[in-house]
């Protein structure tokens, strides 16, 4: 599942932007002419890094779905009215991007390694097209995080075992999601060793400041947004997650259908109650999540 599907327009408040032009400022984009974003979807990542490059500098975006490449290319062209910054967007996949070596002085991805199914293959062709001494930067999640946190006081009172079963679930399915070859959901934490494996250099580790948080009354866009992308995934199957698709990981991960039926029942009762609580700005969540920015110097 592309993220961008996945998110949609709730996508565009992922970071706050004070927290971007920290990022920017250690990176030292400011400097940098080329930036390189692989698995772009509509843009999204270049754009918002371009505001703090220098003019005349260049962006190319990498995705393999050729209808986010056609809005970013529409959104270049109304970007570059208020910037003289370039951009090139094309169709390519992550694992033979279609750019020459040593092109770009920052290649970046955004919840791309999560999906593929060899990410050392993908940070080896991210390298290929970086500089020597340019950087190569991943902003990728430990998606397994939020299963261990609460929303209301209430729920601190909780059923030991309940928990662990629910965890038990969460855990097959990620399994279950690598063994057939779709990704591992939580490779945030080890991307530091992937990018040790492929011999980067003078490897730096933050962690994002955003929480997605939805706190009543929902007063602003951002907030609109994500309570409108919720109802949204409750209206589809189970939070957007398909029934099948979520059985077939279950079971590549050693579990059982009779066992998976009951807790996807459970799910379907619990949409009903978050559908009403949303409807009368009733639910609250402090939107916790965990998402590593690792950066790190292809060697000179």
């Amino acid at each position: 599942m592309h993220s961008e599907e996945h998110l949609g327009p709730a996508r565009e408040y992922w970071w706050n932007e004070d927290y971007l032009e920290l990022l920017a400022k250690r990176l030292y984009i400011d400097y940098c002419q080329t930036l390189v974003d692989i698995g772009c979807g509509k843009g999204m990542m270049g754009f918002k890094f371009s505001r703090y490059m220098p003019d005349g500098a260049k962006v190319y975006g990498v995705d393999y779905e050729p209808g986010y490449i056609a809005e970013a290319r529409q959104r270049a062209q109304s970007e570059f009215g208020r910037n003289n910054i370039n951009y090139e967007f094309k169709v390519g996949n992550a694992d033979n991007i279609p750019l020459p070596d040593n092109i770009s002085d920052i290649t970046l991805c955004q919840t791309l390694l999560i999906h593929v199914k060899n990410p050392q293959q993908v940070i080896e062709e991210m390298i290929r097209v970086t500089k020597p001494g340019g950087w190569v930067l991943a902003l990728e999640p430990n998606n397994l995080v939020p299963n261990l946190m609460f929303d209301r006081y209430g729920e601190t009172d909780f059923n030991v075992e309940g928990m662990l079963d629910v965890l038990e679930i969460k855990l097959r399915i990620e399994k279950g999601k690598k063994v057939l070859g779709e990704g591992f959901n939580s490779l945030g934490d080890v991307i530091p060793d992937l990018f040790l494996k492929a011999g980067l250099k003078d490897i730096k580790v933050w962690i994002s400041d955003k929480a997605l948080s939805i706190i009543p009354p929902y007063d602003t866009q951002e907030k609109m947004l994500r309570v409108e992308q919720m109802m949204q995934w409750i209206e589809t199957e189970a939070m957007g997650y398909d029934y099948q698709d979520n059985l077939n990981y279950y079971m590549a991960g050693g579990g059982t259908k009779d066992k998976f039926d009951a807790y996807w029942q459970k799910l379907l009762y619990n949409k009903i109650t978050m559908k009403q609580k949303l409807q009368n700005e009733e639910y609250v969540s402090a939107g916790g999540s965990l998402v590593y920015i690792v950066a790190a110097q292809k060697p000179r």
